[in-house]
């Protein structure tokens, strides 16, 4: 086991078996299901499934089937116990496999879950290349990425670039629309964007011992010696008042964007919900 003391934040949920949501948990995934008519018919990747509660979750709203992919082995194993649990494992599965080169045929699924996991990947314009190649034309691409409303300070991003294992760039839902409509041009295709709601984090600082202490009494973390709980504890401190600050800067969009032959037309007279 890798020193607890050194692990980056995906490393450590593994460990501890944290079932790390997309921003907004269940409600996002709920959204999602609705906005993108998924039905049993339907195939979904998810990218970076970590331990499993974005797929598990799609498949039981839904119905669907729901491949996840991830880069750890042990995340991917907690997955799977997650998936039975829950007694959809005949109908959810999960793979060790590189964003950047997935293992799957041209157009193999009806929408690709990404949330906000291209964060983490450097090369971004190929991962959203190899989300546009295994997309069916017509299907529904989804991305939730946490981008800040305002700048944070250059030491907050370099410690939340050393928390994840990538480094931080300040950008905004724009920089994020642009980026992923302008890579699925260079692929022949559009991501058309139809559905977009906006979220602003609130404040979690009185919230994070108890959680914590919840996390603490997991048998996944009981599991571990004295000394090794005391470190978990300390990483989790850590990483969470860190992850709380941060974010009071930030917020988040769930972007649905459909994979289309090309671009639609600019639309002149827009609205917004009163």
């Amino acid at each position: 086991m890798k020193d607890i003391t050194k692990m980056n934040y995906s490393e450590f949920v593994g460990l501890i078996d944290e079932r790390n949501r997309p921003s907004g948990g269940i409600k996002s995934v709920h959204t999602v299901a609705i906005n993108s008519q998924l039905n049993p018919s339907k195939k979904i990747l998810e990218i970076g499934s970590n331990t499993g509660f974005t797929s598990v979750n799609l498949s039981l709203f839904t119905g669907c089937e729901v491949v996840g992919i991830d880069a750890n082995v042990s995340s991917i194993a907690k997955a799977e116990k997650y998936a039975i649990k829950h007694s959809v494992e005949d109908r959810v599965s999960f793979l060790n496999a590189d964003a950047c080169n997935l293992p799957f045929e041209d157009s193999s699924f009806d929408m690709i879950w990404c949330s906000n996991v291209t964060s983490f990947i450097s090369d971004k314009e190929k991962a959203v290349s190899e989300y546009m190649r295994v997309l069916k034309l017509g299907g529904i691409l989804v991305f939730i990425p946490i981008y800040y409303i305002e700048s944070p300070s250059r030491e907050m991003l370099g410690e939340v670039s050393e928390a994840i294992g990538v480094e931080v760039k300040v950008q905004d839902k724009h920089d994020w629309i642009e980026l992923i409509t302008q890579i699925a041009e260079t692929t022949g295709f559009a991501a058309e964007l139809f559905f977009s709601e906006d979220y602003r984090y609130l404040d979690a600082r009185d919230d994070i011992a108890g959680y914590i202490n919840y996390l603490m009494q997991k048998d996944e973390v009981l599991q571990f010696k004295k000394n090794e709980q005391y470190l978990i504890r300390k990483k989790a401190e850590y990483f969470y008042k860190l992850f709380n600050e941060n974010l009071q800067h930030a917020g988040y969009s769930i972007l649905l964007f459909q994979k289309r032959k090309m671009k639609d037309e600019v639309e002149l007279f827009l609205s917004k919900k009163t």
